[in-house]
């Protein structure tokens, strides 16, 4: 899992410009798992910003939501996510390392969580004792939704 990590995490630094959908491409291109491929492109900016902003005293949510079949929303912790566990261990072993404050902006930047905060702040409003509720991730949890310019579709 470790290098599928790595892959995403080289995708997001090297191609800032590219949308979620085409690193979730790359990453399949790259061999990676479609369901990793499409937790990684959600989990990682969540785990940059949280990482970068660890010591802000915003409370962050242990759960997110994710669309649920039949209508409505499920609630999952982060930490059920084999994922998202490993995400954290490696953004701490890149934190530990020196890794620059550019390079971690670069993912972070990608989350909503980092967007909320940075207008609170450009607002005038200190982080520290704010509380972001759980975030949502539109993706299914099979993955995005078909753009339907893949081979073999309409």
């Amino acid at each position: 899992m470790i290098q599928d990590i790595a892959k995403a995490v080289y995708l997001f630094r090297a191609f800032p410009n590219l949308d979620d959908y085409s690193i979730y491409k790359r990453l399949i291109a790259e061999g990676v798992e479609s369901h990793r491929a499409a937790r990684l492109v959600e989990f990682l900016p969540i785990v940059y910003c949280r990482s970068m902003l660890r010591n802000s005293g915003v409370r962050f949510s242990t759960t997110f939501r994710r669309s649920a079949a039949g209508g409505g929303f499920e609630e999952q912790m982060f930490s059920s996510q084999p994922v998202w566990n490993a995400a954290v261990t490696f953004v701490d072993n890149e934190a530990r390392q020196g890794v620059s404050a550019q390079d971690i902006l670069a993912i972070a930047a990608r989350s909503s969580e980092f967007d909320a905060a940075n207008q609170l702040l450009n607002g005038g409003t200190k982080l520290r004792g704010v509380t972001f509720s759980s975030p949502v991730l539109l993706w299914s949890d099979k993955g995005p939704p078909s753009l339907g310019n893949e081979p073999g579709t309409k």
